[in-house]
């Protein structure tokens, strides 16, 4: 299944970057984060397929992502963003990118933090506007991302009627 797509259509008034709780610090990734990278992304995302290989591929040594944010605890990862730009797809547009933080440390609102650091250094970089990808089973990611300005963009014909059932699981999800 496809994608669902989300756009923030301006960088303007960001949210200030807020206080991390104690413990935590936000930080550019390194070369020497692959490792406890690939295992943050396959807790993250309940995926074996995140090896240190596929981290500098994907992440770290990808010659379009700009730049990948960790909060750390304890000197090892435990949430992180990419700044990711495809001009040929998405001109003037910034492209968040894997957005993840660790089960063990969610309600810390890491996923937040290493978002907004994201949409700062996209808006430092001079884009008008920045996309993201999701999954129709993201309702945390994609609850973080409609607080922080992000609206649905319907790319594909399924996407009208998927975005119906994601907003609805979300409303059914906050009368709990």
């Amino acid at each position: 299944m496809s994608h669902l797509f989300m756009r923030r259509s301006n960088l303007e008034s960001l949210p200030e970057q807020p206080q991390l709780p104690e413990g935590y610090a936000l930080r550019e990734a390194a070369v020497g984060d692959t490792i406890a990278l690939a295992v943050l992304m396959q807790a993250a995302f309940d995926d074996k397929s995140w090896t240190p290989g596929r981290v500098r591929l994907d992440l770290l040594e990808a010659a379009d992502v700009k730049l990948t944010w960790v909060i750390d605890q304890e000197l090892a990862p435990v949430a992180t963003a990419s700044v990711r730009l495809l001009p040929q797809e998405y001109p003037g547009s910034g492209y968040l990118h894997w957005v993840a933080s660790h089960p063990a440390h969610r309600g810390q609102r890491l996923g937040r933090a290493v978002t907004l650091a994201c949409l700062h250094s996209f808006r430092a970089i001079g884009c008008k506007d920045v996309v993201l990808e999701t999954q129709d089973t993201r309702l945390a990611a994609i609850k973080l991302y409609r607080s922080l300005g992000f609206v649905p963009e319907y790319r594909e014909p399924s996407h009208a009627e998927r975005w119906l059932i994601v907003l609805s699981d979300l409303a059914n999800a906050i009368n709990l």
